[in-house]
């Protein structure tokens, strides 16, 4: 009997549906800009494998299964808009789950993947405890 050990797959996949945009400006130096997109839906899903590691009302980060730190953020130039985020720090999350739902217009919205080189001790990221 043979056993064969699973790669890990570390794929990203666009996190709603809604067509390719311009990378939104990067905030902090430590942000590579991945993916960004307009949405169509109002339904967010992980855009990989990972565990959540923290979140905010327009942002969340998500350690990746190969160490990477994948930062999601929510764009918009209308403050009514609103994330109701559907998963907590500490959860484990793959392609297939919905992060959250996005509430109000979709116009001027930006869906935003940043990988980041480093996590700051800024406080901006809590690390969830085992």
């Amino acid at each position: 009997m043979w056993f064969s050990r699973r790669q890990q797959r570390n794929s990203l996949q666009a996190p709603v549906a809604g067509t390719h945009t311009a990378m939104p400006a990067a905030t902090s130096p430590q942000q590579v800009g991945v993916l960004a997109v307009q949405p169509t839906s109002q339904v967010i899903n992980a855009p990989l494998d990972g565990d959540i590691i923290s979140l905010s009302p327009s942002s969340l980060v998500i350690n990746s299964l190969s160490g990477h730190y994948i930062e999601l953020r929510i764009d918009t130039p209308y403050f009514q808009n609103t994330c109701d985020w559907q998963v907590r720090v500490g959860d484990s999350v793959s392609p297939l789950t919905i992060l959250g739902t996005l509430s109000g217009s979709l116009d001027g919205v930006t869906i935003a993947v940043y990988r980041l080189n480093r996590i700051q001790a800024s406080g901006s990221i809590t690390l969830a405890s085992n």
